[in-house]
């Protein structure tokens, strides 16, 4: 059990990472639709090997963490934080969607897929914020071996998200818009909901 939860919470967090159509997805669809299915299972594949690296690098910043337990205080404050600005952000991409769009670059899908990945900024303070408040509340370990369990959930779901956006390109491409704005809605509500939970646990602790 000890193994599972860190996959299953690393598998669930990049699953809701990557369920909002953005540049990373949605290159996804855009290189199954032009260069068919493989190319867009090698650009999934690409993205997932620089989402791999991303989490890496965050659980090894929670590995610091392990070695000075008291900056989770400072961590649970900055949470707050976030999560409220995180909230605001997707409650306002909700009032104001535009219509998402792909990333035109063209080359090899694998090494695409790498730097389209690469591009996205929040994956790193992403998987470092949660998986050291998924490490505080005890629900998973991320120190050897478990921190690769944690990380093997994140990369395997990332390939069967992006995988399944390539797979309905053409259903997703129809409906993004509308999946976007209602799921800025439903991530704007959860990041709400993380930010009082913190504040609370934060001022009774």
């Amino acid at each position: 059990m000890d193994f599972l939860s860190p996959f299953f919470f690393g598998f669930l967090l990049a699953a809701v990472g990557i369920a909002l159509p953005g540049m990373v997805n949605m290159t996804s669809v855009s290189v199954s639709i032009k260069q068919g299915m493989r190319a867009g299972l090698w650009y999934s594949a690409g993205s997932s090997v620089t989402i791999f690296l991303q989490a890496y690098i965050a659980v090894a910043f929670a590995g610091f963490l392990s070695r000075h337990p008291q900056v989770f205080t400072y961590i649970r404050a900055t949470s707050v934080a976030i999560f409220l600005a995180l909230a605001f952000f997707f409650f306002y991409q909700a009032l104001h969607s535009k219509e998402a769009k792909a990333s035109r670059r063209k080359g090899s899908p694998f090494l695409l897929g790498m730097a389209v990945a690469g591009m996205n900024a929040l994956n790193i303070p992403y998987f470092f914020t949660m998986g050291a408040l998924l490490k505080a509340e005890g629900l998973i370990h991320l120190y050897a071996p478990y921190h690769l369990f944690f990380i093997s959930g994140i990369t395997l779901s990332a390939f069967i998200m992006l995988s399944a956006y390539a797979r309905f390109a053409q259903f997703i491409l129809k409906r993004a818009n509308y999946f976007a704005r209602n799921l800025n809605y439903f991530l704007s509500g959860l990041f709400l909901v993380l930010a009082v939970v913190q504040g609370v646990q934060l001022y009774t602790g």
